[in-house]
């Protein structure tokens, strides 16, 4: 097999669900040594696509050409014996065993009395990260990483077991612009050993950066494919959308209202120390700052999440102890948390119940509930966001990760928040669906609602703020106002080089 014979080919392949088409005749070639992108809008079929590859779903129709053999389907050990992994954008990994024992989970080195050789492992698992051109640990826990370490693992783990084809789902979600580039120079290592890579990312410029040939897929039909010399940004966009997109800088001249939260000298021993600031009525928040600065942290600590050992926390004018984020929803104050796998949504749940729950915390007296007022709100809410696809009854989990981010954005709109905080709101979110959520957001300023928002997109918190505050080491370094905010001043003060300028 050469260079110009694909290592893996999808020929017409077809996925329906409770009869409604999710995939309908999608071709799709990997090669060796090149970066194939997959694009496309949340919903568009790029997940059911992936899992019909790793051998998690089985195509309705179709079929799939590899190493010169056809297959209509097989498992997913079958895949990744064979040499096909997936990296998921929620890692799927054992956090409580070490970087080595996860490597080698289910396959390890064993001693002649048939006891798991710990010291071979150890030695394989660091040759594994040798190749990579990656200074690991592999003796430490994997709890003990952060999220881009143990994407780096993920990595590792396909690559122990010869991958031939590897697919990235979302893999810089959460990092910063060092961990990025590091991933994008064991990509290009990876391309060098000629294995045939699919890469999926919401990040625009990235694609640009790193790929070679892109695909473009729309509610579940083949757009395009082409060369990445044949697309632009603009034309990208518009392939997965079927239309326009432009985000523009937020500046809309209203005016802020009054004070309506204020954070005083918030702190927590090793999490965040001395956090002040003002939060208006009417007003977008950002809070910008790398992985590990605290921002997350200090959310939790004003929702009552997390217990703080100083400061105050003053709502209308009033001091207040939260003891629970159930208690600060029902105050008025909302979190849409950064992980909606684990605290944003309840699972095997329909989407309309998710998004009432929220609101039932709020209607319901002496452990009644006026139902009908609920669905009807939650209706409403559902609509707004054009959630896909268009059943509020659809269990959840079916949902793509945009769509399901939309839900639990749907969720605190209906619990009538006077304090919106927005933790990551368009992480693994589409163009289109960030759109709609930017012009949700800004609907809900001009109404007054007051938005804390919390983001690692530089773009995102220079267009949507309209001031923006940025943490390093767990304090604030400094404020900024939208319009002399630049990239090159957020990152300074993120990696603590600006001095303070509050």
């Amino acid at each position: 097999m050469n260079d110009l014979t694909p290592i893996l080919k999808l020929k017409q392949i077809g996925k329906s669900f409770s009869g409604i088409p999710v995939l309908t005749n999608v071709d799709l070639d990997l090669y060796p040594g090149e970066v194939h992108c997959l694009m496309g809008e949340n919903g568009a079929g790029k997940s059911t696509l992936i899992k019909i590859i790793s051998g998690s779903y089985t195509a309705d129709s179709g079929e799939i050409d590899y190493l010169g053999q056809t297959y209509p389907s097989y498992s997913p050990r079958w895949a990744h014996r064979n040499g096909i992994n997936t990296i998921y954008q929620e890692i799927d990994l054992v956090p409580h065993l070490t970087v080595a024992e996860n490597i080698f989970l289910g396959n390890e080195p064993l001693t002649k009395f048939k006891n798991i050789n710990k010291s071979e492992m150890n030695k394989k698992a660091e040759a594994v990260f040798n190749d990579m051109g990656v200074d690991m640990d592999v003796r430490v826990k994997l709890q003990t990483l952060k999220v881009a370490n143990q994407q780096l693992v993920a990595i590792a783990k396909a690559l122990a077991f010869n991958s031939k084809v590897m697919i990235l789902d979302e893999p810089t979600s959460v990092f910063t612009n060092t961990e990025v580039e590091l991933l994008f120079k064991l990509i290009r290592k990876l391309k060098e050993q000629k294995i045939a890579l699919l890469y999926i990312s919401h990040h625009i410029e990235e694609i640009f950066e790193i790929g070679d040939r892109i695909t473009v897929l729309r509610d579940g039909n083949l757009v395009r494919t082409g060369l990445i010399g044949e697309f632009n940004k603009d034309s990208l966009i518009k392939s997965m959308v079927g239309r326009d997109v432009k985000i523009e800088r937020h500046d809309d001249g209203k005016k802020m209202g009054g004070v309506i939260l204020s954070v005083e000298g918030l702190g927590q021993d090793g999490v965040v120390d001395d956090i002040s600031f003002k939060l208006h009525k009417g007003e977008i928040l950002g809070v910008g700052g790398l992985v590990g600065a605290g921002r997350t942290e200090m959310a939790r600590l004003v929702m009552g999440a997390d217990r703080r050992q100083r400061g105050k926390v003053i709502y209308m004018g009033k001091e207040i102890q939260i003891k629970s984020p159930n208690h600060a929803l029902a105050l008025g104050i909302g979190l849409v948390p950064e992980d909606r796998k684990q605290e944003g949504i309840v699972p095997m749940r329909s989407v309309s119940e998710n998004m009432a729950y929220s609101l039932i915390e709020k209607r319901a007296r002496f452990g009644l509930v006026h139902w009908k007022a609920i669905k009807k709100m939650v209706l409403e809410n559902f609509t707004a966001l054009n959630v896909q696809p268009q059943s509020p009854e659809k269990n959840i989990n079916l949902l793509s990760g945009g769509n399901q981010q939309k839900a639990v954005l749907g969720k605190m709109l209906c619990a009538d928040c006077d304090v919106l905080i927005l933790d990551e709101p368009t992480r693994g979110v589409d163009v289109g669906a960030r759109e709609e959520i930017y012009k949700v957001m800004k609907d809900l300023k001009n109404k007054g609602l007051a938005i804390l928002m919390i983001s690692s997109d530089l773009i995102e918190l220079m267009s949507q703020s309209d001031r923006i505050l940025v943490m390093a080491g767990g304090r604030i370094a400094g404020e900024f106002s939208s319009a002399e905010a630049t990239e090159e001043k957020i990152l300074a003060l993120a990696l603590n080089q600006g001095g303070n300028q509050q």
